[in-house]
């Protein structure tokens, strides 16, 4: 039993280890890199928040006419990079129905710059994955 936290103990050990910084505390310019994994002090938005967004895709975000008559509906799930200057770069389609991803990369492609990243006080890049539901309404 006394095994266990032991073996815990010492991967949290060596985590820490591998954590440390590798650039000398004297260091005049200090570097700051970034991965997906990381924890932002302040993540990318659109302008406005989630109202704004939700409003620029009621604007923007076109169902479709294949995909209606197809009866197409469903989650389409895409990714993209956030630039330092806001602007959105990588888009890609991670998942969903065919039919629906072109609606997706058009509104993106569309979308003004986002508030970029913060870490460090300074801008950095940053990865996003965002779903975008389809559904139709059905006629009473």
């Amino acid at each position: 039993m006394k095994r266990i936290p032991i073996a815990c103990l010492l991967i949290l050990v060596s985590f820490i280890v591998k954590a440390q910084n590798t650039i000398p505390p004297d260091s005049s310019k200090q570097v700051v890199k970034t991965d997906s994994t990381m924890k932002l002090e302040i993540e990318s938005e659109f302008p406005g928040g989630t109202i704004g967004w939700n409003r620029f895709l009621a604007r923007t975000l076109v169902y479709p006419d294949k995909a209606i008559r197809k009866n197409i509906q469903g989650v389409v799930y895409a990714r993209f990079i956030v630039e330092k200057d806001g602007s959105l770069s990588d888009i890609a389609i991670v998942s969903g129905p065919k039919e629906l991803w072109p609606a997706v990369l058009d509104v993106l492609k569309q979308s003004p710059n986002w508030h970029p990243a913060v870490q460090n006080g300074k801008k950095v890049k940053s990865y996003k994955s965002q779903p975008f539901n389809f559904k139709l309404e059905r006629e009473k």
